[in-house]
């Protein structure tokens, strides 16, 4: 959880404590302009990112042109 210090009132905390909130929280805190900073941010895990292998596609054939009445 991270832990903020508080730039306007919240609740029964003043203006300059430091709490302790939830990430939608504080999602919704940062909306409202309520945060002064972040003292402590969440750790965030690493994301790993699969390379794509470049693997060479078949080629894909022409279509064969429209037979029959041509549209207008």
């Amino acid at each position: 959880m991270p832990r903020i210090k508080l730039a306007h009132w919240v609740g029964d905390h003043k203006p300059g404590d430091e709490i302790e909130v939830s990430d939608v929280e504080l999602t919704a805190l940062k909306r409202d302009g309520r945060v002064a900073e972040v003292v402590e941010a969440p750790a965030r895990k690493p994301v790993v990112v699969a390379e794509a292998t470049a693997e060479a596609e078949p080629a894909q054939p022409e279509p064969a042109g429209e037979t029959g009445r041509k549209r207008r």
